[in-house]
């Protein structure tokens, strides 16, 4: 992962594109190639611990340990909320069930469209 294409991807779609929710996928782990995490502390205004914590607790409780090597986070970037997940197929649907009820309301109190 480069963490220089992720933070201009994750601007574009913020700024440009004006997107409400950006979600990405892997990069979330301790190895050294892992840095969405800290592209998305380089973009984002404000942080939101809750959703990573959230998520690990979420594949902790589905008999995951490793859960506790994932980074996982969000933030606000511009009007947008952006969440971390991680890369494997059956964690992304355990962590973005975890966290989506939350979702549009995050939205909503961020400025963002009005999810119904």
């Amino acid at each position: 992962d480069e963490q220089e294409v992720i933070e201009a991807n994750l601007k574009h779609f913020a700024s440009e594109a004006g997107s409400a929710l950006i979600v990405t996928t892997g990069g979330t782990g301790p190895a050294p190639r892992d840095v969405t995490p800290e592209a998305i502390e380089a973009v984002c205004k404000k942080l939101l611990p809750g959703f990573g914590e959230e998520m690990r607790r979420a594949s902790l409780l589905e008999g995951v340990p490793t859960a506790i090597l994932s980074r996982q986070t969000a933030g606000i970037c511009e009007k947008s909320l952006v969440i971390t997940l991680p890369g494997k197929p059956a964690a992304v649907r355990t962590c973005l069930n975890a966290v989506f009820p939350a979702v549009p309301y995050c939205i909503d109190l961020i400025g963002g469209p009005r999810l119904e």
